[in-house]
């Protein structure tokens, strides 16, 4: 299920990025469309931000039941090759 989720979150964010709103001739239109991209960036962001705090609130529970929560895995860094 979260495959989904994150296909259609990449293809939305895809179709985002292929509006151009300096294109649209009708200028009311266009402001209407610049309004609604920034509120969509807007949202977008508070949903990443909620999401990581839903994150640590279920890592928190899980810990005070006596669980574990997810663990904190690192990238790995290719540090000093030149």
């Amino acid at each position: 299920m979260t495959q989904k989720l994150d296909l259609r979150k990449k293809l939305g964010e895809e179709i985002l990025q292929t509006i151009e709103p300096k294109g649209i001739a009708d200028q009311s239109m266009r402001q209407t469309v610049e309004i609604l991209l920034n509120l969509i960036e807007q949202l977008q962001a508070e949903v990443k931000e909620l999401r990581a705090e839903n994150q640590q609130l279920k890592d928190e529970n899980n810990r005070l039941k006596g669980e574990k929560g997810q663990p904190d895995i690192k990238a790995n860094s290719k540090g000093g090759v030149a």
